[in-house]
Formats: structure tokens, sequence, C-alpha cells
């Protein structure tokens, strides 16, 4: 429950509160407001002692609106910062589908009895079948990140139109931040909800197990996917 606040709550108080020049001004607010989640974001990657790409691409985010504001470069920009980042992790999802280290396996494989659903694909011949199925959900995930850069960037596009710099660029920024909730995060998340669901699914008929045998959390949730029982 921390992360919206430090990410989401205090960004959007800051910069509709703190703006103003008999306040902190624009450029005292902007990067203060920036601060909680660029901290957030790098106490994560250490505490995590690993790459965690939703961190990175966090911190990637925050330092180019902090760049965009501090040179005070064209609002145009930051609609294409915010369609630019997750648009980029996209294409890198694709990307790492042609490599030996997909990025959907990776991250699949640290909730997998591994050995277990090796042996499972093994026996009933689906090897080839899960591997079609990690390069589909690859592509699921990457339409869903390309998905929500349209949609940042016509939010930015429409929302932010003053120049940075100023309490109206800090106020419209906060805006919208606060409404990427509902027209973005909300969406996306469901669609995202979706495709783990739809790779649970798949992973348990291909493997003829129950869900419970296959992932390492099962244990821990209501008796929701077909198989869990």
């Amino acid at each position: 429950m921390i992360k919206p606040v430090f990410t989401i709550v205090l960004p959007i108080i800051i910069l509709l509160t703190l703006s103003d020049d008999s306040r902190l001004g624009p450029i005292p607010a902007l990067l203060l407001s920036l601060s909680f989640p660029l901290g957030l974001g790098i106490w994560e990657l250490v505490r995590s002692r690993r790459v965690d790409i939703s961190a990175a691409i966090g911190i990637v985010s925050v330092v180019l609106t902090g760049i965009i504001g501090l040179f005070e470069l064209s609002p145009r920009w930051l609609a294409a910062k915010e369609a630019a980042v997750p648009v980029a992790f996209a294409l890198f999802i694709i990307g790492s589908n042609y490599t030996g280290w997909p990025i959907v396996q990776m991250l699949f494989d640290r909730t997998l009895r591994r050995d277990k659903v090796r042996e499972a694909l093994d026996a009933n011949g689906t090897t080839t079948a899960y591997r079609q199925l990690i390069s589909k959900t690859s592509w699921l995930w990457a339409a869903t990140m390309a998905a929500s850069g349209v949609l940042r960037y016509f939010l930015a596009l429409f929302i932010v139109t003053s120049d940075p710099g100023t309490k109206e660029f800090n106020h419209q920024l906060g805006e919208m931040t606060a409404l990427r909730v509902p027209l973005v995060s909300v969406p996306v998340g469901i669609l995202m909800m979706a495709m783990i669901w739809f790779m649970v699914r798949s992973t348990a008929r291909l493997t003829h197990l129950p869900v419970r045998e296959i992932f390492k959390w099962a244990n821990r949730i209501p008796r929701f996917f077909p198989g869990h029982g």
C-alpha cells in the first residue's frame, strides 16, 4: 500500500499545493514531487539486489520527467516520454524472444516448480506447445504495454499544455498523474490480470497438473483457477 502513496498521492499533493511562488515554487515543487517515486525506485533496486524491471522503468520515467521540467522543454516532449517508455519496454519484450532468455519465461520461472513442470511437459509431449505459449504471452504483454503507451501519450497531450517551469505545468502534471490511474493503470491492470490468468490456465492444461502443483504461491490463494483443487 505504501507504493501508491509515494508514486501517486504525495507527488499529486505537492504539485497541486506547493507550486506557487509563495510556497516552494514550480521547479522545487517539481523536484520534490519526483524525489518520492525516484527514491522508492532506487530503494526497491537496492533491496532486491537484482534488476527489478518495474523499478527500473519507473526510475527512467521519473528522470526524463525531471529533465523535461528542468530544461523547460516543450510539453510535447512529456507526451513523447509517456509513450516512449512503455513502447520501448514492449520492444524489449519482443526482442527477448529472439534470444536465449525470453523475459516472460525468466519472470514466469520464478513462480514455477520448474522441475515438476518440465517433467510433466516432457511426459505429455507439450514442451514445444509451452514454448509457443511463452511466445504468445510475450506478444500479449508487449501489446498491453504498447496500448499503455498510446493511452499515456494522448492523456499527456491533452492535459499538459503549459510550458515547464510554471505552476500551470505542475498543476497539469498533477492532474495527469491523477487521471492516469482510472484511464490507464486500471485498464492495463485488468489486461495484465487476464494475461496472467491465460498463462496459468494454459500451463495447467499443457502439464495436466493442478495449479497448486505448478506454482509456488498456489496454496496461498483461494480456489480460483481451474485445476486448483
